[in-house]
């Protein structure tokens, strides 16, 4: 099976003059933005030189760019490989921007990447293991765009008029809404300077996002990819196309794009989403869209409160014992008003009354649905141990 970092070592002579810039290439990328560049590359405010990826790997600080444990292996073995690469080990890299905070509930954070012989790349970096980064993707449930999406629209709007000429953005996850947020919400010039946009199993926008521009402007350039698994890239997913790529994983664990295939140069697709996938995406989109504006705002509250009550900060904080944190989520819950709890089970009695129609309307068992879900996410559980 090949991924990215097999393809970045098959590449590694090549130059994109030799081998112009593809969709692995948008995946690289839309990876690498996850590492923590803190204080490497200049920001927008700053009006300094580039900095060569080269330099950056002789001079970081390894345990800060790879805090994020979940994937530090693999974003290591990436890292290794570009900088022994043709194709990256000269990108010069500029624009830094990164805010998180917790009052203004957003986690945003993009890079531009001028690549030797090649484009120059806009890159959005996705949700990271901030619990503020999570809750950040709730609030993107409501009618309003979020702090992260406003941010994306100024960040491509300031570096554009920091650069010349044509270039693309991409990104993974959160990350790939903004990419496509920030493209279709641009003004007229600078859409007509951005040549492709890459999405990697990214949340789609509620209607009224939508209506409110003219996204055809913007649409034939779009280049969506999902998992054949994808849960999350299908959520508010409408009037975007998309492709399904074949993974090594299954369930959840296809949001990794360490674990997504590549074939030759472009990645390996696959002929539909899977059942379950299909069936899963649409029960909960149903009873999003079914929930009015206080009921979505109590969605996204009560769960975050919630957990920072218990005193999970990062996503890393819950996968470490995941057992432990849920019965500390629930103890919580049980010590919170009345009102609070009123809502819980009410917004919990809803989806499984929208997965019940949804099983009645296609004849689908739910317990067949959940345990063949299980079943894949254990079973993955197993391949990574």
């Amino acid at each position: 099976m090949s991924h990215i970092v097999s393809y970045l070592k098959r590449q590694k002579e090549y130059s994109f003059s030799d081998k112009p810039f593809n969709e692995v290439d948008a995946l690289i990328l839309s990876q690498f933005v996850y590492l923590k560049l803190d204080n490497l590359i200049p920001n927008t405010s700053e009006k300094k030189e580039w900095v060569y990826l080269y330099d950056i790997s002789n001079r970081m600080n390894y345990d800060k760019v790879f805090e994020d444990k979940r994937y530090a292996k693999d974003n290591k073995a990436l890292l290794k490989a570009m900088v022994e690469s043709r194709r990256y080990r000269n990108m010069r890299l500029n624009y830094f921007s990164q805010i998180t905070s917790v009052a203004a509930e957003t986690q945003f954070a993009a890079i531009t990447c001028f690549l030797e012989e090649g484009p120059i790349v806009i890159v959005y970096r996705g949700t990271d293991e901030t619990l503020v980064g999570w809750k950040e993707d709730f609030n993107m449930f409501f009618k309003e765009p979020v702090m992260g999406q406003s941010l994306s629209r100024m960040y491509l709007k300031q570096v554009s008029e920091l650069i010349e000429g044509h270039f693309i953005i991409t990104g993974h996850s959160k990350g790939g809404n903004f990419a496509v947020y920030a493209s279709m919400n641009a003004e007229e010039e600078i859409q007509e300077r951005i040549d492709q946009v890459y999405s990697f199993d990214s949340p789609g926008f509620r209607p009224e996002i939508l209506e409110s521009v003219d996204f055809n402007k913007i649409k034939e350039k779009i280049h969506k990819f999902l998992p054949k698994s994808s849960f999350f890239g299908m959520i508010l997913q409408s009037n975007e196309d998309y492709e399904v790529v074949d993974c090594s994983s299954v369930g959840l664990m296809q949001h990794n794009l360490y674990k997504w295939q590549v074939e030759g140069e472009r990645l390996k697709r696959n002929k539909e989403l899977d059942k379950s996938s299909l069936f899963l995406n649409e029960t909960f989109n149903e009873w999003l869209y079914g929930l009015n504006e206080d009921e979505l705002h109590a969605f996204a509250e009560i769960w975050y409160v919630t957990l920072r009550q218990a005193n999970v900060t990062t996503i890393l904080d819950f996968m470490k014992e995941p057992a432990k944190s849920l019965t500390k989520l629930a103890g919580v819950i049980k010590e919170t008003d009345e009102e609070t709890k009123t809502c819980v089970k009410e917004l919990t009695l809803s989806l499984i009354k929208v997965v019940h129609e949804h099983r009645e309307k296609k004849g689908l068992s739910l317990r067949a649905q959940l345990e063949r879900f299980v079943i894949k996410e254990l079973a993955e559980e197993e391949e990574e141990e």
